[in-house]
């Protein structure tokens, strides 16, 4: 399974290769039809500068120059202000849309619901929990925007609260966890900037024609004709490049549906995988086929954004410029004995829903899915201190709290003293909670504080994260949930507040350019896998023969300091790479032929903190 997203991935990597190709073509285009537009204008303009410019040659060299570099530049400047726009990833895409933030502790029935979809859907494919928006829209649509896992936002309309049902609801969020996995994120986001240029030409065109009425109406007043033939010149030069404006949309929205439409069949398919349930993204679809309103979005940015949508954003004139399939193809391939039948749309108030609760489903035997299971098996104090801003804290600092005493101690003193005497008060009624829990429940809560703590303020961040390291230090060690819970807020966490903790590209292309940091994480999952050194030297072999890599190779002392200073250029490698470094991590840790829950838990820890996609076997 991890295979096909790692696959995917690499696709959606060439995918964003053939939008730059395209672009490339579209641009060239568009420089030759404005040089000629440009060179027709000039001689427009003044008489005499056409008759020389016949007998030169209509195109001077210096005209063509000139054109070109303000051309080229206006859509490089355009597109660079896109991409400085979109730096702060996904959330930047869901306020453009009109998105409300939902509050991760909100008490709305529909929003409390969607929330614990939200969730189980991130618990089960094992990614960070992403913040939630609400598009204020009737229309029954949803899209995932960010760069990576850990900026990725997840944008709902109201209409989908409405009118779906839960199942029908976890289907949609499902197809958006699935653009997540496959890597579609990126690509998509990438899309919006560089469309952007192109479409700036229009944008000129239509300045230019505004500025042409005014300087038209000057130049009747004025008894020079060279005015009036310059401002005939003006607005000729507006309405072509108007019209070349049309010509970049029509480039835009053919790259768009070039590289989107395969990808929503491929995110339909892959949410039945994560639900295991293929009525309920089918039922969803069917609720749009019969609603009125369907999937529009009213908002004046869907059209840019609107290939990252679960469904068709605005009115395509022409099917050729639809960035997603005909929704009958999409209901057929998910149900192929469907006979075209709908069902009666529903009212907005058809679809009701219980009182909020923290946790919709209390008893695991009734819960339906792999994620709402895992989510149902914690306790409640727990998650609601998950998914309130302020207790979010603490819930943190409770769970690194060793059960050595005397580490123990240190570490309580060390909130009293760095944090204060009512947070070690908040901190306190939480231990009890979590001593029953496995390493693996605690890493999930962790998971589950996200959108909460991107809550806080920057410099209550901050101040959070400096008391965490020392917490962390209090008792002199590094264990593997320390490490991981560290890791997860200055690299996840801190995407919300430091910019430059987004990975918006991949720089590392060959397994080579790894291979040290890859050896420091092999012996690291080596030493988890046995306590005795001929089980651990065993176990790293494994993983060197997976690698091909030579069995005579040293293996490396390493820690989880170690490591963590390696993170950077393992997280930006490709996914080919990436997808290498996994087999020998999992080589490495199944050499003896079974995973212990400490394993478990490193591997969960390493593919969240490296986006590598990884789904352990979850209750059945």
């Amino acid at each position: 399974m991890a295979s096909n997203f790692f696959s995917q991935q690499d696709l959606a990597r060439r995918n964003t290769r053939l939008l730059i190709a395209l672009f490339t073509v579209a641009v060239l285009l568009l420089l030759i039809l404005t040089n000629l537009l440009v060179a027709l204008t000039f001689g427009f303009a003044d008489t005499e500068a056409i008759q020389s410019g016949l007998q030169r040659g209509l195109f001077q060299p210096e005209l063509l120059l000139w054109t070109s570099l303000v051309v080229l530049g206006a859509i490089g400047c355009a597109m660079l202000f896109k991409w400085m726009q979109l730096r702060k990833g996904g959330r930047v895409v869901a306020e453009s849309l009109g998105g409300q933030r939902v509050a991760p502790d909100t008490a709305d029935p529909r929003q409390r619901q969607l929330l614990n979809v939200v969730e189980e859907m991130a618990l089960a494919a094992n990614l960070p929990v992403p913040t939630v928006y609400i598009l204020p829209e009737r229309g029954i649509n949803a899209f995932a925007a960010g760069y990576s896992p850990a900026d990725a936002v997840i944008g709902v309309t109201q209409g989908c609260l409405e009118q779906l049902s839960r199942d029908e609801l976890q289907g949609v969020i499902a197809h958006e966890f699935s653009h997540i996995l496959n890597g579609d994120m990126r690509m998509n986001i990438k899309m919006i900037a560089v469309l952007n240029g192109i479409l700036f030409v229009g944008h000129v065109g239509y300045l230019l024609l505004r500025g042409s009425r005014g300087a038209h109406i000057a130049a009747r007043s004025s008894r020079n004709n060279k005015g009036g033939g310059g401002a005939a010149a003006i607005l000729l030069l507006g309405l072509g490049f108007t019209i070349l404006g049309y010509l970049g949309a029509f480039f835009g929205n053919l790259i768009k549906s070039a590289v989107s439409r395969q990808r929503e069949y491929l995110a339909d398919a892959s949410a039945v995988q994560f639900t295991r349930n293929p009525a309920g993204i089918a039922g969803a679809l069917k609720q749009i086929a019969a609603s009125s309103r369907g999937t529009k979005i009213s908002n004046h940015n869907a059209d840019e954004n609107s290939h990252l949508f679960f469904g068709e954003a605005i009115s395509r004139w022409a099917s050729i410029f639809a960035t997603h399939p005909p929704l009958t193809d999409r209901i057929k391939r998910l149900e192929p004995g469907w006979n075209g039948k709908l069902p009666v749309a529903r009212s907005e108030d058809a679809n009701q829903v219980q009182p909020a609760q923290e946790n919709e489903t209390t008893d695991t035997s009734k819960a339906s899915s792999p994620g709402q299971r895992l989510l149902a098996a914690l306790p409640v104090l727990l998650l609601q201190s998950a998914h309130q801003p302020l207790q979010a804290e603490p819930l943190l600092l409770a769970l690194l709290i060793s059960d050595d005493e005397t580490s123990r101690q240190k570490q309580l003193l060390c909130i009293r003293e760095q944090g204060s005497v009512a947070l070690l008060q908040d901190v306190d009624p939480l231990l009890s909670q979590i001593e029953p829990l496995t390493e693996r429940q605690k890493l999930m809560l962790a998971q589950l504080s996200i959108p909460s703590l991107k809550t806080l303020t920057s410099i209550r961040f901050e101040r959070f994260e400096q008391l965490l390291t020392q917490l962390i230090e209090a008792d002199g060690e590094l264990h593997l949930l320390e490490w991981a819970i560290a890791q997860l807020v200055d690299h996840i966490v801190a995407s919300q507040f430091r910019s430059s903790e987004v990975l918006r590209h991949t720089s590392v292309t060959r397994f080579a350019d790894i291979t040290p940091a890859a050896l420091q994480l092999l012996s690291l999952v080596a030493n988890a896998t046995s306590q005795d050194s001929a089980g651990c030297q065993q176990s790293f072999q494994a993983g060197l023969a997976s690698l091909q890599l030579p069995a005579d190779t040293a293996q490396p002392d390493s820690s989880y300091r170690a490591v963590q200073a390696q993170l950077p250029k393992l997280m930006a490698a490709s996914p080919k790479v990436k997808e290498q470094l996994w087999q020998g991590i999992q080589a490495s840790a199944l050499s003896d032929g079974q995973l212990s829950e400490q394993q478990q838990v490193q591997l969960l820890a390493l593919s969240l903190l490296l986006e590598i996609p990884y789904q352990p076997d979850l209750p059945s």
